[in-house]
This record gives structure tokens, sequence and C-alpha cells, in this order.
């Protein structure tokens, strides 16, 4: 549910480097703040917690970081308006925050919107080519902001990377490593999610709470990963690919 200015976030624990806009410093903006809360099919997550897959083996997920790019907001008449945002979650234990800044010159045209979007991953323009070292200390795609989040190999990021290990069978010890590490320009997603109409103008400080479901993101509507065939599944890959497509309708609204 959506709630306006100076909102304490409460249980959330929020660890986030962001963010780059095409505001001026000293610009008027609103400000979009996108809470995401880790569940597994709707039961509250932490890294570190044991839950059970599609073929009831326990499952340990102990890391998870992802990139969220491009925070837009849909107007009632139908136009798209995108922050330029760029966030990083870290879900340290369970939640993070993605913040989007609206110039007040984009939040001319309309202040009623009814819906939102956001990429997972980096914009294919800044994913490649950039010196990670040209950028301040807290930006997301610096080299202090992007620690663990870097390919070197490939000069560019990794878009999500979840970690974590599973038993090979049911009642077995958890011992079986899995990482996917979805990295390549091909696998950047978009997720857009229908509101109620809103307002939201200059000056405002706008929240957005919504679930993340990991159980959803491995077992959804493009097929059920199988955690013990991951291993270490990087670029364009069938594993990383289904990843990804489920992950995109895992995020929703909270009520």
């Amino acid at each position: 549910m959506r709630t306006l200015t100076n909102i304490a976030l409460g249980t959330f624990t929020v660890f986030t480097f962001f963010l780059t806009s095409g505001c001026k410093e000293q610009e008027e903006k609103g400000t979009l703040n996108l809470n995401t809360r880790l569940t597994w099919h709707g039961v509250e997550l932490s890294m570190g917690d044991t839950v059970p897959d599609f073929l009831n083996r326990q499952v340990r997920p102990e890391k998870l970081y992802c990139y969220v790019s491009n925070i837009s907001l849909r107007t009632i008449q139908g136009e798209w308006i995108n922050s330029s945002s760029i966030s990083r979650l870290d879900f340290l234990p369970f939640s993070s925050s993605a913040v989007g800044d609206f110039c007040a010159k984009k939040l001319r045209g309309s202040d009623s919107f009814d819906a939102l979007k956001f990429n997972v991953g980096v914009p294919s323009e800044l994913n490649q080519g950039i010196d990670p070292t040209s950028y301040a200390n807290n930006h997301p795609l610096s080299f202090t902001g992007s620690a663990g989040m870097r390919w070197d190999m490939h000069n560019s990021y990794f878009f999500v990377k979840f970690e974590g290990k599973l038993a090979a069978e049911e009642d077995g010890p958890i011992t079986v490593p899995f990482a996917l590490h979805p990295a390549s320009d091909p696998l950047y997603r978009t997720v857009v999610i229908e509101t109620n109409e809103f307002t939201f103008h200059k000056n405002d400080d706008l929240e957005f709470d919504l679930d993340l479901d990991l159980g959803r993101a491995l077992e959804g509507s493009s097929g059920d990963i199988d955690l013990s065939q991951v291993g270490h599944s990087m670029g364009e890959v069938p594993m990383a690919i289904m990843f990804m497509d489920n992950l995109t309708t895992s995020w929703t609204l909270k009520e």
C-alpha cells in the first residue's frame, strides 16, 4: 500500500546503493521509493532460512543481490515517465529498496498515475565499456558500489546474484551449492505493476511496498527450476533465462 512523506520502514531492513537520474542537483523533484520484502510462496523469507522446493528438498537461500533500473510511472493518459534511475538491492536479510527521482519538468504533463514499471538489470548503454572507477564511490555501478556484481571477464555487470545450497534428496543434508548469476543484455527484463490511481507531484516522497516471491521465481509460469542442476548459470543459458522470465512475474504490490 502506498504511503506519503517520510514514512518509516518499520520492520524493513534497507541496504541499498543508489542512484543516478537525469535531475540537476538543485532541481525540484519527486522521489519514488520501492520497498521490497522477500517471500517464499507467500511466506516471509530471510536469507539463511530453510524452505522446501517443488521436489520437497530443503533449500537454503544465502545471497540475493540485483540491479533495478529505470523506475517509471504511467499517466492515466497512457504515457510512461522514466526516472532514469538505477539502484542496487542487497536483500540482507529480507528486504531492500530502490529509488527513482522524477524531475519537476517530467511531472508537468500529469499528476495522476495508474501503474509503475522497472527493469531488472543494468541498461545496455551502462553495462559495458564504462570504467567503474569513473563513478563516485556511492554510485551502484562504481568500483565500490558494484562490489561482487562486476563481471570482469566481460567488462560488465551481473544483473542478479542468487546463491545458496540445497539437499540432494528429501531429508538429506543441505550441501549442494547453486549460483544463478544472470548477466548478459538479453537477460534484461521489465516488471510492470498495475495500481489504483494515485497522484504524484514534485517534492512528494512516495513509497510503494512490494513482495518478491523467490519461490515463484524458481517455480513459475515459465517452468520449474531444479536447483540441483543449476551449478553456476551465468549468461544466456536455459536456467538463467527461465529464472529471469519467472522473476518478472514474482513482484507484486502489497495490499
